[in-house]
């Protein structure tokens, strides 16, 4: 390929083995391509070739390397989406010909959250979906700061579709974060007017102002 090194981002399955390590395999990989490279037909070509090469020297399936979570991105958001991912700065993959960077790790967030909240169907029995967004919001919070709070993860709208999440879907991973990691990563905060300052319920149900 005449452009090289090419760049994807990448969200879900390849995150939870190379970012958050919190799964050991996933099934294939979701990537955006660099918007101006999709736009060109002869690479689009030349990628397929080699993904495809890559599929049978390596007993893979056809579409292990697959561009399906486009089509959950509005167009009009996919550029400034990439850009923001690239710029976030953490490689999943380098090589000479290829670089795979993790997507911005707020859109992923977004984008398991609303999964447990709208697919559940699709999730089936191999649930790890919910262990996935707990480990996201582990990687995205700093030692020392306040839980994510239940607006932020509602009010997230980096794919461009309004589509909001769920309390309840929130709800069950911040329930899986304290279950796993023995702190309140996601909290439900509330606005105490005589401190003038916020505040959650911490894992023993005593209030935490922040």
């Amino acid at each position: 390929m005449s452009v090289a090194p090419l760049r994807l981002i990448s969200v879900g399955g390849s995150l939870a083995v190379r970012v958050c390590h919190n799964r050991e395999a996933s099934y294939d990989i979701d990537c955006i391509l660099d918007p101006n490279i999709a736009a060109a037909t002869d690479y689009l070509v030349e990628l397929q070739r080699a993904i495809s090469a890559v599929a049978e020297q390596g007993g893979y399936i056809e579409d292990w390397l697959n561009r399906e979570v486009e089509l959950f991105v509005s167009k009009d958001r996919r550029m400034d989406l990439f850009l923001e991912s690239v710029q976030q700065g953490i490689t999943i993959y380098e090589g000479a010909n290829l670089v795979i960077y993790a997507g911005r790790l707020s859109w992923a967030l977004e984008r398991k959250v609303r999964r447990i909240a709208h697919a559940r169907d699709r999730r089936g029995n191999k649930d790890v979906d919910v262990s996935d967004a707990a480990a996201l919001v582990r990687l995205m919070r700093r030692a020392g700061e306040p839980p994510i709070s239940f607006r932020y993860i509602r009010e997230l709208n980096l794919n461009g579709f309004e589509l909001p999440p769920t309390d309840e879907a929130i709800q069950e991973v911040a329930e899986l974060y304290a279950e796993k990691y023995g702190e309140v990563g996601i909290a439900d905060m509330i606005w105490d007017a005589d401190t003038a300052k916020w505040k959650y319920q911490g894992l023993q149900n005593d209030w935490v102002w922040c």
